[in-house]
């Protein structure tokens, strides 16, 4: 399973961001975060971790932590 820390720098690498990122981060908060970066967060789990997860479960995320989920769930 990925490391929270690794999670966070990966998702701020996709995002091109240094704004500080927690897992208590609303996704609202996050300029760089819209539809384009969502579905790019979905190749990016597939590419980096093999996990392949439902569109769906990304819109429906409201913070960082719920993203996070998504991946160590799976």
């Amino acid at each position: 399973m990925i490391s929270k820390e690794q999670f966070i720098t990966d998702l701020k690498e996709l995002l091109e961001t240094d704004s500080d990122i927690t897992l208590d981060t609303d996704l609202l908060e996050i300029n760089e975060w819209g539809s384009l970066s969502a579905v790019e967060f979905l190749v990016m789990i597939e590419d980096r971790y093999g996990i392949k997860a439902e569109p769906f479960s990304v819109a429906e995320a409201v913070f960082v932590e719920d993203l996070y989920n998504i991946v160590s769930k799976a």
